[in-house]
């Protein structure tokens, strides 16, 4: 089983060259403190800029996109209006100038570029926020679609607080959800890696792009032929549906102003949160009864954890690293206390949480966090861990 995992920076960082590699989807960031060599978009600075770079190609090209980040060597980090992180290094930088406003595309218009870089295959659906580019047809297209929006709604009622400074996406939200597995898994390998292959489904930081599959097809099934059909199947599955929905929320987090794109986001927190929600609600037409139900499946984990094998210092080195949740051998028990501690901490420590969230909101992307400045952190919310 995949574990879901959020992209990291490659060591210390000077410039945005090393960016480049990082359109694979998890990358760890070793220990220690780094220096800040990133400047975040000042709020009396220029945000939008029309920046003319060198490609992949031969050609160089030109995007109007909002300036999240510049390098002390110049290297840039943009939102491109299709949601899409651009970094472009300083040796590849022609030309750049001020733009009036950052101008995100249209649903249609992120539906025709998706369109024309999977095939003739795909069809487009639109919600009010999403746009699912699909191979699985209209019916099951449709049934995410209002799943994401259920979710979405739902996640902006249970944190809307003063100390949370939630809003609208900045970007329509793109979804593609191919009809088989064996699509799937062609389309990820190339997308996010051999680490993406086993999984059920994924989110990139980098594209901002779910990528999914329909969990209720397979060899000699035949295709679900109505919404409450797909509700059926996935119902008596209910880990497929959390699947989808764990997905679903992290690109909400990070689109909605929970969670900063490529900033030092704790990955227990971020997977803690995904996990909360976890729960699917897929029998209600409006709202989402199950948020924050408790996950029987990462409970009885968590209990044979403390049970059976957990040391003294696991709490701590859960929240001073993300290096258990990323190891094969340790992920399943790291990702069960993860669950457990996000679940107490928004349960019995509301206030201080969603502090410690608004605190996190305003990191700067591409500047890592030490082991010591992670357990500061939390202790200044929560006091020291056990």
């Amino acid at each position: 089983m995949l574990h879901h995992r959020t992209v990291r920076l490659p060591g210390p960082l000077i410039s945005l060259s090393g960016l480049l590699a990082l359109c694979c989807l998890w990358v760890m960031v070793p220990a220690g403190s780094v220096a800040c060599a990133a400047e975040p978009a000042r709020e009396n600075a220029v945000q939008a800029l029309r920046v003319k770079y060198q490609g992949a190609g031969s050609q160089p090209a030109t995007v109007e996109a909002r300036l999240m980040v510049e390098a002390q060597d110049g290297g840039l980090l943009l939102l491109a209006p299709d949601g899409r992180l651009l970094t472009v290094p300083p040796d590849r930088l022609l030309e750049r100038e001020k733009i009036e406003q950052f101008t995100p595309l249209t649903k249609d218009e992120l539906g025709q570029r998706l369109r024309q870089q999977l095939g003739d295959g795909f069809e487009i659906v639109e919600t009010k926020h999403y746009v699912l580019c699909t191979s699985a047809g209209r019916t099951y297209g449709e049934w995410c679609g209002r799943l994401f929006e259920r979710l979405l709604g739902a996640f902006q009622k249970h944190w809307r607080s003063r100390e949370l400074d939630l809003h609208e996406p900045q970007v329509p939200l793109a979804a593609v959800v191919f009809g088989s597995r064996a699509e799937f898994v062609e389309f990820a390998r190339k997308d996010a890696g051999n680490a993406a292959v086993d999984s059920q489904g994924y989110y990139s930081l980098m594209s901002n792009q779910m990528v999914l599959y329909d969990l209720t097809a397979g060899p000699g099934t035949r295709p679900a032929r109505s919404q409450a059909d797909i509700t059926r199947r996935l119902a008596a599955s209910p880990f497929n549906a959390a699947t989808v929905v764990h997905e679903a929320t992290h690109q909400i987090a990070f689109n909605c102003g929970m969670h900063v794109r490529l900033a030092d986001n704790p990955l227990w927190l971020t997977e803690g949160m995904a996990m909360y929600f976890e729960t699917p609600d897929l029998s209600s037409r409006s709202g989402w009864r199950t948020v924050g139900r408790v996950n029987q499946v990462r409970m009885h984990r968590f209990r044979d954890y403390a049970k059976e094998r957990r040391p003294a210092d696991s709490l701590s080195t859960l929240i001073a690293g993300d290096s258990r949740l990323v190891d094969a051998e340790q992920a399943e028990d790291a990702y069960a206390e993860a669950w457990a501690l996000s679940y107490w901490l928004i349960r019995t420590r509301r206030d201080e949480y969603l502090a410690y969230l608004a605190g996190l909101a305003k990191k700067t992307p591409l500047v890592p966090a030490s082991r010591e400045q992670r357990l500061a952190e939390f202790q200044a919310a929560f006091g020291a861990p056990p």
